[in-house]
């Protein structure tokens, strides 16, 4: 017979009933515990493998397709077939379906899966039943009919068993799935965002992309009348990115400069629209320049320590550029000045700030009465703004998060940035009079700019990918390995202690998240599974047992703890802590970052976390980067103004100054064997490693990568002979608009 049992008449009391236990083939899978019970030697299943067994298991003989089963069970989540796969591959692995011809869930190439294995419903007081494939349904639109034989002795409970046993499939399926339809991802690029109200009064318009071309186009910058846009673009026959000047629809691209064997990168338009301010890239170093917007000659205005840090814009008069900076002789953070384009003079602006602030990347209000800018360095910023002549500042944001460039609105009300604070980057705007945040469900993109005299909004769409990769540093000829190969893009990798197996983030699953690499069996799993945060900064404990890492949510940022062995999930921090960055040490002992900015982040020693035997120390105020040597149960930091590099004793407490300064390039770093290794010259060939002595301040290339680097993570494995890395793969990044509107509450 056809019997289709829908999840909705799931009830209250089926919920409370055993957990189901299903016999697939040769093995018993306790679908409660997330668990193959005849293997208990496996980590447990995770909640979305599980969820594909139970489709197929509904559909038992029958094909299932791909795209049913990604509807299924990742409802209303934004995927890459990936996640399927994986899904795939973890069920095949427990189960151990690893001959040929398979015993349990057969591939339709092209098609789907189908669970050939036998299966049976384990009911702890009526015995079993079987469920046995039966000859699909006509209507498409309801689940193939299962035929069912049982081994209960009593017929008359047959219906009623058979009954209880599907509804709770069901049941089990909606668990899985409903939390996946309940925590949706912002729309995707270009789509408007809700409707203005009173409270969220912006709207997005008329969004569409104004380049498509391969290869990518990066920080475009509109003029004031909005007419033109100029942005970088890989020239083909150098090598070097240029910036190119276009029209707002479509027209001949115009180089600005003659070009020369160096990148251009950031441009900015003049108040007038007639010049455009870039900058060169020399390494780590950059010089900043001013052509003409209709292209010709360039006039070079100044050196620029770090291009990083580098942001810019030009005074209303058009006389000057606004940067940040520091002067010769100070260690200090970065302050906002003011450079001179006739004299090249600098004059730092004089405003409420601590020493130790890293102010960055001013931009002058639409009327020129206000400066915003941001402070702190990536990835912990937040915006601020202040009186164009100094003073007070007044602080915005309070998100210690990630921005990837921001704008004024035209009307000087609000500011429209880039962040990943909600998950994946997407653009926002904060009203500077109240500080309310308002998402514009336009995602992905980043470093957005407006025109002044329109209500147009240009931005990066980010079309990239990297992949985690394996490389042997010190072979000149030797080429990046992939590991773990998807169409997602992968980040900060973390080798364990043994060198067996590599922890990293990846959004192949629609949502950065935490997945484990085994270097021997070659697959990839993932660790963590949440639809509404994002997963980041993995780090391994001494035994390679556990693996903390921070956790982002609308609620904040979190230091969790997955134990590997049980998948289990443990919150370390508070509440209403918001962590930046986190280690773990020695006998239930860890060190973090806490705090909303460069000046407050103290780096705490904690042990024994949520219970009442937790105890708290800080180690240092100011802190920046931590990077722990789990083996020495010893945490090297550097401050937040950069430079200087510290070790701390986690059983002590005691600090001490391991080197006084540190190389201009050492943005991020490792600790090897109590040496210093960093990555130079990124986002070009041939990428170097170093490797830094602080007790002798020797610094040396110990090899070159035949890679582009954007990110700058990498792990060393135990062997000291290959670098784990995450090299770019293809960018494609395009340019995309939209109109910004401001719709005010009608009166009443």
């Amino acid at each position: 017979m056809n019997l289709h049992i829908s999840p909705q008449r799931a009830t209250d009391e089926l919920l409370a009933r055993p957990n189901l236990r299903l016999r697939v083939g040769e093995q018993i899978v306790d679908v409660g515990a997330l668990r193959v019970a005849t293997r208990p030697e496996l980590p447990r299943l995770t909640g979305k493998a599980v969820a594909v067994l139970i489709e197929l298991v509904r559909h038992a003989g029958s094909t299932v397709t791909r795209d049913q089963l990604l509807e299924r069970v990742w409802t209303g989540r934004f995927t890459t077939p990936d996640v399927l796969n994986q899904a795939i591959t973890e069920l095949r692995r427990a189960l151990a379906d690893d001959s040929r011809p398979p015993r349990y869930i057969e591939t339709i190439p092209r098609v789907g899966y189908r669970l050939i294995a036998r299966v049976q419903l384990l009911e702890p007081d009526e015995g079993a039943l079987f469920i046995d494939s039966a000859e699909p349904s006509i209507n498409d639109d309801i689940a193939p009919a299962t035929a069912v034989r049982e081994r209960a002795p009593a017929r008359s409970r047959r219906r009623t068993t058979l009954l209880v046993v599907l509804l709770a499939i069901a049941v089990v399926a909606a668990a899985l799935l409903v939390p996946a339809a309940r925590n949706r991802l912002a729309p995707a690029a270009g789509t408007a965002g809700a409707p203005a109200t009173a409270a969220h009064p912006w709207r997005v318009s008329e969004a569409r992309a104004l380049t498509s071309d391969p290869g990518a186009e990066r920080r475009p910058h509109i003029s004031a009348d909005g007419s033109r846009i100029a942005f970088g673009l890989l020239d083909t026959s150098t090598g070097f990115d240029r910036i190119v000047v276009r029209t707002l629809e479509p027209s001949q691209l115009v180089h600005l400069t003659p070009g020369r064997n160096e990148h251009e990168a950031l441009p900015v338009w003049s108040p007038d629209g007639a010049r455009i301010a870039y900058e060169r890239l020399h390494g780590a170093g950059c010089t900043m320049h001013v052509a003409s917007s209709l292209g010709g000659s360039e006039r070079e205005i100044g050196r620029c320590r770090r291009y990083f840090s580098n942001y810019y814009d030009w005074t209303p008069d058009g006389r000057a550029l606004v940067s940040a900076g520091r002067a010769d002789d100070e260690q200090d953070g970065f302050r906002l000045m003011r450079l001179d384009l006739e004299s090249g003079s600098r004059t730092f602006f004089d405003y409420q700030r601590d020493a130790l602030d890293q102010d960055i990347e001013p931009r002058y209000s639409p009327d020129g009465r206000t400066i915003a800018f941001r402070r702190g360095f990536a990835p912990y910023s937040d915006l601020f703004v202040m009186d164009a002549s100094g003073g007070a500042v007044h602080q915005l944001t309070h998100l210690a998060t990630r921005i990837r460039g921001y704008a004024w609105t035209r009307d000087g009300r609000a500011l429209v940035f880039a962040s990943g604070h909600a998950g994946p980057m997407a653009l926002f705007t904060v009203d500077v009079a109240s500080g309310a945040l308002q998402a514009l469900g336009v995602s992905p993109a980043e470093y957005p700019d407006t025109a002044r005299a329109t209500d147009t909004v240009v931005y990066e769409i980010p079309r990239t990918r990297s992949a985690l990769s394996m490389v042997a540093y010190a072979d000149a000829n030797a080429t990046p390995r992939a590991l773990a190969t998807s169409t997602g893009s992968d980040a900060a990798p973390r080798v364990s202690p043994d060198g067996d197996r590599v922890v990293f983030v990846s959004d192949r699953s629609g949502q950065y998240q935490l997945w484990l690499y085994d270097l021997k069996a070659a697959t990839a799993l993932p660790l963590t599974d949440r639809a509404d945060a994002g997963v980041t900064s993995p780090q391994w404990n001494a035994q390679g047992t556990r693996v903390v890492a921070v956790e982002n949510d609308a609620q904040g940022r979190h230091l969790i703890e997955i134990d590997l062995a049980s998948r289990r999930r443990r919150v370390l921090s508070r509440p209403e802590e918001n962590v930046l960055l986190g280690v773990p040490g020695a006998a239930d002992t860890y060190a973090w970052i806490a705090g909303t900015s460069g000046r407050d982040n103290r780096l705490l020693r904690v042990r024994h976390p949520g219970t009442p035997e937790e105890t708290r120390d800080t180690l240092a105020e100011a802190v920046g980067i931590i990077e722990a040597d789990p083996a020495k149960d010893v945490v090297y930091y550097e401050p937040t103004t950069g430079g200087r590099l510290f070790r701390a004793d986690l059983d002590s407490g005691a600090s001490q100054l391991v080197a006084g300064r540190l190389p201009d390039g050492a943005f991020a770093w490792r600790i090897v064997d109590g040496r210093l290794w960093y990555l130079s010259d990124i986002e070009e060939k041939s990428s170097k490693l170093h490797e830094f002595d602080p007790a002798s301040g020797n610094d040396r290339v110990i090899g070159t990568l035949d890679a582009i680097m954007r990110n700058l993570d990498f792990s060393v494995m135990p062997d000291r002979k290959q670098i784990l890395i995450v090299p770019f793969g293809t960018e494609d990044t395009d340019v995309g608009m939209f109109h910004l509107t401001r719709s005010e509450p009608s009166a009443r």
